[in-house]
């Protein structure tokens, strides 16, 4: 709460990915949220007060500071319950930290391009160069972090570096990375209450607060859709109008890799208009320089099962996709099972799955590495396409392109040489999150 670490007295087990306990974790009580989003409704004066350019300088140092802890091996066993908690490399893991410290210091100018007038003062003065005002939509913001890869704490990040007492309500799973990040902003200086967290489920944060960010679609029935915002559903695609050629191939596939495949960014669905057995072939020689290796094996891209149910699950909807026809194209090149247990730890082979147009996996992302590949006309692809957070297009087709882009329910249109562009938080995602957390206000006179 705060910068207090606070307990109430329903301690649990968080289990690794051997049913080893890595952590023991508590659910705060409702008495100790409201007390939460009671402190963080009083921050709000301290975070206006402080200057823009020491505002953010804040952050940075704090960046340095989780930087410095990682580099010195403090963090290591907080490090080591990440990965076994939520079933992730511990180089990967490291790694998607580390991408958050950089993406901190220029959290600047992510916050700077989202505002009305392209600067910082907005968010702290509410004026801007247009004749109205700029003014925070609530007093707090509940963010709901997932567990599924360390870089998705630049959400909560951006709705702090806004000036919004912040209220962080963390998956099971992962109760590390955001106490790793609180902890070095308290110490670099952040106002008394700025920001708590609380593991798990926070029923009252939904209630007391007075905006929720959410990811994924499935959000609780008792949260206020008039105070909602999702983000990060997933499902992007790549279209590939016709062979790209061998390179294209490997980057397909890392991009499929990145987080583990773990994130909204990873291509889980190509169509082509050409031969997708083909293509499905290609990109599964690809697929096969990514074996399953131990968590803790500095080469290991391939994220594990904590949870039985969970693989039980996922392994289900891939099996009975194969049973209806589905060509498991992996399986064609490689020896090795669907399932595979490693050293007691459960994964998921990364796979490349030959399906048709009307597959339901074809918009769906999977927690593993997983990609359909399915074959439809030409004039079909841009519709295929439809509900997508990301679309790459390989190769150049120009009326393709200006297809893509009109669809209004995609979100982003890669092509060209950036067909592959990682994340970066300064571009529309969803679009703005400063949309959502701001609202325009006329005030006559000004």
């Amino acid at each position: 709460m705060g910068a207090e670490p606070t307990w109430s007295a329903r301690p649990a087990e968080l289990l690794g990915c051997r049913g080893e306990v890595v952590a023991t974790v508590d659910h705060a009580s409702r008495l100790v949220q409201q007390r939460m989003v009671n402190r963080a409704r009083a921050s709000a004066p301290a975070l206006q007060s402080i200057a823009d350019d020491e505002w953010f300088a804040l952050f940075r140092r704090a960046a340095e500071t989780v930087r410095q802890r990682i580099e010195s091996g403090a963090l290591d066993a907080e490090l080591a319950a990440l990965a076994s908690a939520c079933g992730l490399p511990v180089r990967r893991a490291t790694r998607g930290i580390l991408a958050v410290v950089d993406q901190m210091l220029y959290l600047d100018k992510i916050m700077a391009v989202q505002s009305p007038d392209g600067t910082t003062t907005a968010y702290r003065t509410g004026r801007t160069r247009h004749g109205w005002s700029w003014l925070p939509a609530g007093r707090t913001a509940m963010v709901r972090v997932p567990a599924n890869f360390p870089t998705i704490a630049i959400e909560w990040l951006q709705v702090l570096a806004s000036r919004r007492p912040t209220l962080i309500s963390t998956a099971r799973h992962d109760p590390f990375v955001a106490a790793i990040f609180v902890e070095a902003l308290y110490e670099a200086g952040l106002p008394a209450g700025a920001v708590s967290i609380c593991h798990d489920s926070a029923e009252t944060f939904h209630r007391l607060a007075d905006q929720v960010v959410w990811p994924g679609e499935q959000y609780p029935p008792g949260l206020d859709p008039t105070k909602l915002k999702l983000y990060h559903f997933g499902r992007s695609k790549a279209v590939l109008p016709q062979d790209p050629g061998d390179d294209a191939w490997a980057r397909l596939a890392r991009l499929a890799f990145q987080g583990c495949g773990r994130l909204c960014t990873n291509v889980s669905s190509i169509a082509v208009p050409w031969s997708a057995h083909e293509a499905a072939e290609r990109l599964a020689a690809k697929f096969a320089n990514f074996p399953v290796l131990p968590l803790a094996d500095p080469l290991a891209n391939v994220p594990a099962f904590t949870d039985l149910d969970d693989w039980n699950y996922v392994a289900g909807l891939v099996e009975r996709e194969i049973a209806a026809g589905a060509q498991d194209v992996t399986a064609q090149l490689t020896d090795v099972p669907l399932r595979v247990e490693l050293d007691g730890t459960r994964f998921l082979r990364p796979t490349v799955l030959l399906v048709k147009p009307d597959s339901h996996l074809v918009r769906l992302e999977l927690p593993f590495p997983f990609v359909t590949v399915t074959e439809v006309p030409r004039e079909e692809l841009a519709h295929t396409c439809r509900q997508s957070l990301i679309v790459s297009l390989v190769g150049e087709d120009a009326e393709l392109l200006d297809e893509l882009v009109a669809e209004p329910s995609i979100s982003k249109v890669f092509h060209g040489e950036q067909f592959d562009r990682g994340y970066d938080p300064i571009d529309p995602q969803e679009g703005y999150l400063a949309d959502f957390l701001f609202q325009k206000k006329l005030v006559l006179p000004n």
